[in-house]
């Protein structure tokens, strides 16, 4: 039995009639019932820091941005003068400000219901159907400088699912959580699709059973749906990888798991995302020239020196990744990559623009440049220093974590 519902029982249990019926006695309910006053429009901020990175590479010594509907309207001197003047200062005096972090593969504490458990083949399945506002974890992501994450299906089916994109609720600091918005909303609930060749999606009581029977499966399913000889949700997703609509990630991780994966990608054509990839400093030749990008469980204190140095060993040969992992110690593990000799710079590209592209989402997040969301973090110190203090994060230009900083109704000259 699946335990997330399936896009084609859902769309079974569909019905028009009872639809319209509804939507007529909505209406005459609407049309009796007292009109709302609409609430105002929340003040535009002005953010001030000692540094603000904008995007890796991009600072501000002293920085400054102008949020306005939960969004960046402007940066640094292209702030309006009269916007600046009527804005509500948020003096973060001394402190260094970045983007918010971005996690491209997140299960939440949800492992159990983000796989379908009676077949191994559902690329059409959405975790989104399973995403629960209340859960405890989305409360703890604004502790953890998490601002935005991609829920995707766990990896003991070969073809998973899609991922949905979710972020802490945006409430307003010290609101009351009682008015059923929960801990977290939903931004998009069709992103990319989950493959998985690790060692979790064999299972002695049902196929596939090796990593052989894993690439047969994943090998017919797309060489059908590139013959056009099979229709329907699943077949319509796999095209999709093969058109260049969706980006593939792929969970896998030892040298012949990536080997697969690199395999399947080449020959039909598709530029993959590698999740895991524990082995790929010995593929580095091959990921480079079929254009794969990896998502990296960030190495913990416990990881051998090997796990340490192979995110500074992929930048420097020039393969793209983004950094995942358990919220709580997210930070503490990149810093300890930085420690190993990975760049500053592309060590908070893997936290936030990186996860952003690989999502499709570069336009909302990972960065605050104009237009994107008003997503950051404050720090006492470099964001990637271990002991530097996490002061406060804000999503969509709400506080949800830390103390507040100085504000005034106008900004200072």
């Amino acid at each position: 039995m699946s335990t997330f519902p399936h896009p084609r029982r859902r769309a079974a249990a569909r019905c028009l009639p009872l639809a319209v019926a509804g939507g007529l006695f909505a209406t005459s309910l609407l049309a009796q019932a007292p009109t709302t006053p609409t609430p105002p429009a929340e003040p535009d901020l002005l953010v001030r820091a000692g540094t603000v990175w904008f995007a890796p590479g991009q600072t501000l010594t002293p920085g400054e941005f102008l949020v306005r509907g939960g969004r960046v309207a402007y940066v640094g001197s292209d702030v309006p003068a009269e916007a600046r003047e009527r804005a509500k200062l948020v003096d973060c005096g001394s402190a260094t400000i970045c983007p918010g972090f971005v996690l491209a593969v997140a299960t939440l504490g949800q492992e159990r219901d983000l796989a379908e458990a009676a077949v191994p083949f559902t690329p059409d399945l959405r975790a989104a159907d399973a995403f629960d506002a209340w859960q405890d974890e989305l409360a703890e992501l604004p502790k953890a400088g998490i601002t935005a994450a991609a829920l995707s299906p766990a990896p003991r089916n070969v073809a998973a699912g899609l991922q949905a994109l979710v972020q802490p609720a945006a409430l307003p600091a010290g609101s009351s959580n009682s008015g059923g918005r929960g801990f977290g909303t939903l931004l998009a609930d069709e992103l990319q699709p989950v493959f998985s060749l690790v060692e979790a999606a064999r299972n002695p009581e049902r196929e596939p059973t090796s990593l052989m029977g894993q690439k047969e499966l994943l090998r017919s399913a797309f060489t059908a749906a590139q013959r056009g000889t099979s229709v329907g949700p699943d077949t319509a997703v796999l095209r999709q990888v093969l058109q260049g609509g969706r980006r593939a990630f792929v969970h896998a991780d030892t040298f012949a798991e990536l080997s697969a994966a690199l395999d399947l990608a080449r020959d039909f054509g598709f530029e993959p995302v590698l999740v895991g990839a524990r082995d790929a400093g010995k593929l580095v030749d091959r990921l480079l020239a079929q254009r794969a990008r990896l998502v990296l469980f960030a190495p913990g204190p416990d990881a051998r020196r090997d796990e340490r140095t192979l995110p500074a060993v992929l930048a420097k040969a020039g393969v793209p990744f983004a950094f995942a992992g358990r919220p709580e110690s997210l930070r503490a593990a990149v810093a300890l990559a930085v420690r190993a000799g990975l760049e500053r710079s592309t060590a908070l590209a893997a936290l936030t623009r990186l996860p952003a592209q690989l999502l499709e989402q570069e336009q909302r997040l990972g960065s605050l440049r104009q237009g994107c969301a008003a997503s950051f973090l404050v720090f006492h110190g470099d964001p990637l220093d271990l002991d530097s203090r996490h002061l406060a994060t804000y999503v969509a230009g709400r506080r949800l974590f830390g103390a507040e900083p100085q504000t005034s109704p106008k900004s200072r000259p």
